[in-house]
């Protein structure tokens, strides 16, 4: 019998930040999705029906005119969470780990062409560095 596997590609992209973090603060500044823009300069506004909170689903309004639909796959108060975007066959995942010393971001893509996964992860992933940079001076201590 053979077996003919095809291995699915992915886009996988990570930036972290080290500095000296008040976690209450930073996640005052994820959990309240409105300010998501205060930090992001790529986002225009963000609306999340329900709390934030597993299972809540929004949309994130970008300042280039797309509407990515989200929802919360899961949380850990303080510590982490993920939320994911269904475009089609495409998914977007990403991800959001917080310690006393980092924040780490990560944006995987699957499910779509090689080509429409890099060229729709470096938009997605292009002002990330600086976002996070500004993310960062906003929590320090």
């Amino acid at each position: 019998v053979n077996l003919l596997l095809e291995v699915s590609k992915m886009f996988k992209y990570e930036n972290m930040v080290s500095g000296n973090i008040d976690i209450k603060k930073l996640w005052e500044l994820y959990s309240n999705v409105s300010r998501w823009k205060e930090w992001d300069n790529d986002v225009e506004n963000v609306v999340l029906h329900g709390n934030f909170a597993t299972g809540s689903n929004g949309i994130m309004s970008m300042k280039n005119g797309q509407s990515l639909p989200f929802v919360i796959d899961s949380i850990d108060t303080e510590r982490e969470f993920t939320t994911s975007s269904h475009l089609g066959e495409i998914t977007i995942s990403f991800g959001h780990v917080i310690t006393e010393s980092t924040i780490t971001h990560t944006v995987i893509i699957s499910g779509g062409a090689d080509e429409q996964m890099e060229g729709m992860g470096r938009g997605i992933t292009a002002n990330l560095p600086n976002a996070m940079d500004k993310l960062l001076s906003m929590v320090s201590q």
